[in-house]
Parts: structure tokens; C-alpha cells; sequence
């Protein structure tokens, strides 16, 4: 009897330990990060021509395929992530749709796989926040490279597209806002050169 009760108290007392352990871990849970997408776009459409109908085929360097904000500190820096922060989808995927959607108030934008179509291959190679080296500005800088293709699969033209735009504020939040207006410029210009490609 004495055994028993002393092997019972003994088991209260590993699982009150183990308790009191889990409740240490759970109070030191770190805080959900902050997530930031691209917002609202403008409404109005660029005073551009419209282009034919397109198929759009959109890929991304494999660092944009993740859902961290990166920044760096001018540009030859290493890139880096903030750890408080994240893209609520990867910034390949966000720069997609908006991209696929600024297009499309010029002309219509099919999936990249619509066979008979001229098709307009975009790679975005870079998407980031880049300060200056003393840390007071930084700017959103978003690059995308295009190809376009007739449906046989000739090139026709390309063109690289480099838009950067200022952040209000120097944290994540400063540039998420900067990315968005320089990723809807970069949009806008390659819908100009579209329209003239396609012509």
C-alpha cells in the first residue's frame, strides 16, 4: 500500500512538472507575423492601346516563390527577411494576378497554356525592399523580363521592365506600399509595350 501511494505521488509529480513545462513553452509562443499583400490597384487604365487577345505564362526566380518580405540594405547586400513579416502569398503569386489584371483592362488575358494564342512569357527577378546604406529611405524595387511569341512560337519582342517606387516609412509596412505602386507601374509600362508589340 505504502508503495503504491508513493508511486502515485511520484507520477503527480512528473505530471505536474510536465504541466508547468508546457505552460512555460506555451506563454513563450511568438506572436503571429503581420501579412501584407499588394492592396486595392487603381481603377483607371493607362492611356495605352489595346492589345489583342493574349495568353499570359507567368514564373518567378525561385527566391519569389516564398512568402517572405526580402529586403537589404543598398544593393550589392545580401538579401534578407524580415522576421515579423510575410506576403500572404508568395510575391510571384501576388505580382500574377495583379499583373493578369492590369492587362486585362486593355485587352483579353488567357491562361499561358491557350493554344493558337500569341503568348506573353513574364518573369519577375526581383521584388524587394532595398535601403540606403544609412538606413533613412529605402524604395520598393520590382523587375520583370517579357517575351512575347506568336503561336507558333517565334519571338516577336521582349522587353525588360525596372520600376522602383519610394517608401513613406522604413519597415515592412513602408515597403509592402512601395511594392504595390512600383509592381502596378511595371504593369502599366509592360501593358504599353503590349500594345504596340502586338500591333
Amino acid at each position: 500500500m505504502k508503495r503504491s501511494m508513493k508511486s502515485r505521488v511520484k507520477w503527480m509529480g512528473v505530471l505536474c512538472l510536465a504541466l508547468t513545462l508546457a505552460g512555460c513553452s506555451l506563454g513563450k509562443m511568438e506572436p503571429a507575423p503581420v501579412l501584407y499583400d499588394l492592396g486595392v490597384g487603381e481603377d483607371s487604365a493607362p492611356a495605352a492601346a489595346a492589345h489583342k487577345p493574349v495568353a499570359l505564362a507567368f514564373d518567378a526566380v525561385p527566391a519569389l516563390d516564398d512568402a517572405g518580405m526580402i529586403w537589404r540594405v543598398a544593393d550589392g547586400d545580401s538579401p534578407r527577411i524580415y522576421a515579423r513579416s510575410r506576403w500572404s502569398v508568395s510575391p510571384a503569386d501576388l505580382v500574377r494576378q495583379r499583373l493578369a489584371e492590369r492587362l486585362a483592362r486593355l485587352g483579353p488575358v488567357l491562361p499561358g497554356d491557350t493554344v493558337g494564342l500569341p503568348r506573353l512569357q513574364v518573369t519577375l527577378t526581383r521584388f524587394e525592399q532595398v535601403f540606403s546604406a544609412n538606413g533613412a529611405t529605402s524604395t520598393g524595387q520590382v523587375v520583370l523580363q517579357a517575351v512575347l511569341l506568336r503561336a507558333d512560337g517565334q519571338v516577336v519582342a521582349q522587353k525588360r521592365v525596372r520600376r522602383s517606387a519610394v517608401a513613406a516609412t522604413q519597415d515592412a509596412g513602408g515597403g509592402a506600399r512601395a511594392l504595390s505602386q512600383a509592381t502596378d507601374a511595371a504593369a502599366d509600362e509592360l501593358a504599353a509595350w503590349l500594345g504596340g508589340a502586338m500591333r
